[in-house]
């Protein structure tokens, strides 16, 4: 062996002996730093909420910080395409949602690809839109809107959070099912199309229940139907939507996900401990008043959700004939 080669030899060496030196073991999981989970979303929002009470509870279990980190733009595409590039180490996760991983890639042509890029970890909870129009409205009910929706000349109106937003596409599914007339109003953000609904400029909207609940409690909007898949949301009284129509739930999800290769032991680790957290009494309680609702499963089960949400939103999507901006 010659000087160069041994010199090289030996110094692979070091390097290799000290990369195996500290290299952490999955098992040891999160012990060596905090864990930074990014959103894709602005802070507040209801998809933050979530993600940041996940955050608190992982800290409490592992001893070790979980720290939330917005990253909002192109409805979570800047966060997923941030951690798609991260080291699959554990310590770079992301939470999430139906838009960013059943709409979009569906809508556009995304830099990520759902399941082929991400590990999917541990689906967390879900939330349902409501069907709501102005307090103010002579629709006073969803029997109401479905008979003007059909009237002869008629064209309601309804808003939504931009063009591609869940809220647009349960609007445009619904009136596929209801053969109502409506035209669609596209905002940025659902406040905006709050300020319009309340005042009277549009006809309906579906909004998230952190969303529309206040309104409804300080008066200035109705809630005429719950698009969960689960009968009952929304208080006593409240008609499903899946009812009438078999099949019919807009109820935006999200879950906790990581770059592809993390290794199963952390996987199986995050997935038990997400699974425990939204089991408590005390989790839920906090979530109950902003009409979130804990959807928990394998990591198996959450990659099915997201081909089987995608299936139904390009459903949506080919029959609505929407288009991206």
């Amino acid at each position: 062996m010659t000087a160069f080669n041994k010199r090289a030899f030996l110094l692979g060496s070091i390097a290799l002996a000290a990369g195996t030196a500290f290299a952490q073991p999955a098992s040891d999981w999160p012990a060596a730093k905090p864990v930074t989970i990014v959103v894709g979303f602005s802070a507040g929002g209801p998809t933050d909420v979530v993600a940041r009470i996940v955050a608190e509870q992982l800290s409490t279990k592992f001893k070790q910080s979980f720290v939330v980190d917005n990253k909002a733009g192109a409805s979570g595409g800047v966060a997923a395409n941030l951690v798609k590039q991260a080291a699959p180490d554990g310590y770079t996760l992301m939470f999430g949602s139906s838009s960013t991983l059943s709409i979009i890639p569906t809508l556009q042509k995304t830099a990520y690809d759902p399941l082929r890029d991400f590990t999917a970890i541990a689906l967390v909870a879900s939330y349902p839109y409501f069907l709501v129009a102005p307090a103010s409205s002579s629709i006073t009910s969803l029997d109401e809107l479905l008979k003007q929706g059909r009237a002869s000349g008629s064209q309601l109106s309804y808003g939504s959070a931009g063009n591609g937003a869940v809220n647009h596409l349960a609007g445009e599914w619904f009136k596929h099912e209801a053969k109502i007339n409506a035209v669609h109003v596209p905002y940025k953000g659902d406040s905006a199309a709050v300020t319009d609904l309340v005042a009277g400029r549009l006809d309906f909207a579906f909004l998230a229940g952190s969303v529309a609940l206040p309104q409804v409690k300080a008066g200035k909007m109705r809630v005429l139907a719950s698009a969960s898949a689960v009968a009952g949301r929304g208080g006593e009284g409240v008609p499903t939507l899946g009812d009438r129509y078999p099949g019919f739930a807009a109820e935006p999800w999200n879950g906790l996900m990581g770059p592809k290769g993390v290794p199963e032991p952390i996987v199986a680790k995050l997935n038990a401990a997400v699974n425990e957290i939204m089991a408590r009494p005390d989790v839920l309680a906090r979530l109950g008043p902003m009409e979130q609702y804990a959807f928990t499963g394998t990591p198996q089960q959450f990659t099915d959700h997201i081909k089987t949400q995608t299936e139904r939103w390009a459903s949506v999507i080919k029959t609505s004939n929407i288009k991206a901006d």
